[in-house]
């Protein structure tokens, strides 16, 4: 037999070296690689809360409503107890991915909650069908439901990425997500941008609206969709279509008509909250500058006295645009990364402010600010709300420069009470200190 030539063997080689990468590829980006998440923790949550679809005929509204009820059969008229957790990024790393489930799962089995609220960028590695179905699987064996907003690192740039609209179509089968997937109408038949518009209703004594929950889809970047409302707007304002998307004036219509749905039919006092991923323009009113800076005119110190340190070092202040407060001690150590362009959602929700009473986001990772505008501090005010970075494989204190060692200041999840009156309190637990919850806002007063 004829000796293979030096040429067949070198081709031979590169074919099989070429096969053996894609091979490697294939793998990283189409297997399933779940989570490593410990069943044995996943514990059925004790919950009296039911699930009234929209049919119903104790629901007095038109969207899927919760009901909390006692043995006897009366409404349980005490405060709902709701979770926020957000960016947790579920993606490669997996010793920082079972630390973060841990984390999520022990918390879900300590706190108990009524409902849990996910604002965005959880399940982010590439075709993490298997992720995300283990994600919903969590909840369905807890018993709590949930519901979801999607960020912009669900199917993003790549497209390797589980899609937005497969996202959806995942959790909206599960018996406890109550995430929709339809396409959403105005009352004038204009069909709503975004997926997973949706709106959840908490009951309360006579099975009567107490607090309507909001959610919507706060996009990606202006590239990834190229919307032709956000694409204009971008050409005219000489914008990169790399910047953050915006809410569209789709989806503020219709979240106007959400909120006059429960504020104009129903007598009670009832509010509205707002959750979505990327932040609105006025949350850019609080920032950190240098200490050799100075202050810019039009802006104040949060607190000139307690400056941020770093060890024994003076790092900087944090300041505020004039005519807004900061709630407590909360902040934001790196600029917001929202849109360039303001869409006038907050002024919406200001001018209907006897029916709203706050907004929750994400997608800062080091920024937990709660602020709200002077002038209306004392006549129901709109908090707008971050909440804390759950997960642990992002950017965090260390990377920036404000913490001597990499820990995980700063991560944790919010805990948002909502009273029988419809006032509601909002507090923050960090992981590393879970029996000391700080107090945001209390009975609507922010602390």
């Amino acid at each position: 037999m004829e000796e293979m030539s030096t040429k067949k063997k070198i081709i031979i080689a590169a074919v099989v070296a070429v096969v053996t990468i894609v091979a490697i590829v294939a793998v990283f980006l189409f297997g399933p690689d779940p989570m490593p998440v410990d069943w044995s923790k996943v514990h059925k949550i004790p919950t009296n809360v039911t699930l009234l679809s929209a049919e119903d005929e104790k629901n007095p509204t038109d969207a899927s409503a919760l009901v909390k009820l006692n043995e006897d059969g009366s409404v349980d008229t005490t405060p709902w107890r709701i979770l926020q957790f957000t960016d947790m990024h579920f993606t490669q790393d997996d010793d920082r991915n079972e630390i973060s489930l841990n984390y999520f799962i022990d918390t879900l089995n300590r706190e108990k909650p009524d409902f849990v609220v996910l604002t965005g960028d959880i399940i982010t590695r590439p075709l993490g069908r298997a992720r995300a179905i283990q994600l919903a699987d969590i909840f369905e064996k807890a018993g709590v439901y949930w519901c979801y907003c999607l960020g912009n690192h669900e199917g993003d740039s790549t497209p390797f990425t589980l899609s937005r609209k497969e996202n959806v179509r995942i959790w909206a089968k599960y018996d406890h997500c109550l995430l929709e997937n339809d396409v959403k109408k105005t009352s004038d038949g204009t069909e709503v941008w975004g997926l997973g518009n949706t709106v959840v209703n908490l009951l309360g004594a006579d099975y009567k609206v107490v607090q309507s929950l909001i959610f919507m889809d706060s996009g990606t970047s202006i590239r990834y969709f190229k919307d032709p409302e956000s694409v204009k707007i971008a050409d005219e304002m000489g914008e990169s279509y790399d910047n953050y998307d915006f809410l569209k004036v789709s989806q503020l219509k219709w979240y106007e008509e959400q909120v006059k749905a429960v504020t104009e039919n129903f007598t009670n006092g009832a509010k509205t909250m707002l959750f979505i991923h990327i932040p609105l323009v006025e949350q850019s009113n609080i920032k950190l500058i240098k200490a050799n800076e100075v202050l810019p005119e039009g802006w104040h110190y949060a607190s000139p006295e307690d400056p941020v340190m770093v060890g024994d070092k003076l790092y900087g202040y944090m300041i505020i645009k004039d005519g807004w407060s900061v709630a407590g001690d909360t902040c934001s150590y790196e600029k917001c990364y929202c849109s360039f362009y303001n869409n006038g959602m907050y002024d919406l929700m200001k001018s209907m402010r006897k029916g709203v009473n706050a907004l929750f986001c994400g997608h800062d990772h080091i920024s937990n600010s709660i602020l709200y505008e002077d002038d209306v501090k004392d006549d129901d005010p709109v908090y707008l709300c971050y909440g804390v970075c759950s997960g642990l494989q992002s950017y965090n204190l260390y990377s920036y420069g404000l913490s001597e060692t990499n820990d995980y200041a700063l991560r944790g999840y919010a805990v948002i009470e909502v009273n029988a009156d419809a006032t509601f309190s909002v507090y923050h637990v960090r992981y590393n200190d879970v029996d000391n919850p700080v107090a945001r806002i209390i009975d609507g007063v922010a602390q």
